[in-house]
């Protein structure tokens, strides 16, 4: 695994998907056809379900995606990446799903299918994940469960035909100034005979806004890491700093 990134900096694509991938603007061309939005971040480090996928290296990733009047999105993010195995440093993740409210009801929805690519990998740990997003905001507090489903966790030549899930809940608030602070809290969990590699992830940070521009600062930490499943020095407790920047 996100779990959320080429060995160097380079270029890569993030976007904002009912959020589920990050902050992005849209330009709308033509209602019928649909919407094309897109935006690119910079961070002190790839963290994935509160695990460093780079190696407590920088990241930059890109995002491009289109969606739908409908609801329908799809789209394609990537990153630099030290996960992977041996000689990879890049990781692509193509994605579709649905997404929208519930009337006026203050909740709504995102469903969807993740799969992520590592090229350059000898190795075949490409894998996919379901993912359900249903959230509720109210003034300015919003409340967001989320459920990744893996039947094949990493690919064939890790955990083969292990089937995992990922659950978490986020906390976000809305403030003047386009300020906003949010926290998460989550486990990642294997199937039975692989509980063992069940480990907790949680972080908590503050945003700004200004014009196309997204700064974060957020506070990463894990508890249980198997050594199996990743070098527990890669979660511990981290300060991440991110700029996004949509277009």
């Amino acid at each position: 695994m996100k779990k959320t990134d080429l060995t160097a900096i380079g270029a890569a694509f993030c976007l904002a998907l009912s959020g589920t991938v990050g902050y992005g603007a849209e330009e709308e061309d033509d209602d019928t056809f649909g919407t094309f939005a897109g935006s690119a971040l910079i961070a002190s480090d790839y963290m994935f379900r509160s695990i460093s996928n780079s190696n407590n290296r920088p990241q930059v990733n890109v995002d491009f995606n289109w969606s739908h009047d409908t609801g329908i999105y799809l789209g394609l993010w990537a990153s630099n990446t030290d996960f992977g195995g041996t000689g990879n440093s890049m990781e692509l993740d193509p994605y579709i799903g649905i997404a929208g409210d519930i009337g006026d009801s203050g909740f709504s929805y995102d469903i969807g299918y993740w799969s992520y690519f590592y090229p350059g990998s000898p190795s075949d740990l490409d894998y996919a994940e379901i993912y359900i997003t249903p959230s509720y905001s109210a003034d300015n507090i919003t409340i967001s469960p989320s459920f990744w489903y893996a039947d094949n966790y990493f690919g064939d030549d890790f955990l083969d035909g292990v089937s995992s899930l990922a659950y978490e809940v986020t906390v976000s608030a809305d403030f003047q100034r386009d300020i906003s602070v949010s926290a998460r809290v989550g486990e990642q969990t294997f199937e039975s005979a692989f509980d063992y590699l069940n480990y907790t992830y949680w972080d908590i940070g503050i945003g700004k806004t200004w014009n196309d521009f997204h700064f974060d600062l957020r506070w990463y930490d894990t508890d249980g890491i198997d050594p199996f499943l990743a070098n527990p020095k890669l979660g511990d407790g981290e300060l991440v700093f991110g700029i996004t920047r949509s277009f």
